[in-house]
């Protein structure tokens, strides 16, 4: 039970990371403030995100069926 509610946390973390000032900061500096690659690295993160909370989703459906 506790793998599907770690997945769901971990989900949701990684869709929030990108939103943050720190993030947004550091990643503006790795790719020299290119805006472009930081929009796509943050939709990855989210898709990732949203990958976690799917598979938490798929978990939690199989461990009451």
């Amino acid at each position: 039970m506790m793998l599907p509610l770690f997945l769901f946390a971990v989900g949701l973390l990684l869709m929030w990371q990108p939103r943050t000032k720190r993030w947004r900061a550091r990643l503006l500096d790795h790719f020299n403030g290119d805006e472009r690659r930081v929009r796509q690295r943050a939709h990855t993160f989210f898709l990732l995100g949203f990958a976690f909370i799917l598979s938490a989703l798929a978990y939690l459906y199989r461990l009451t069926v």
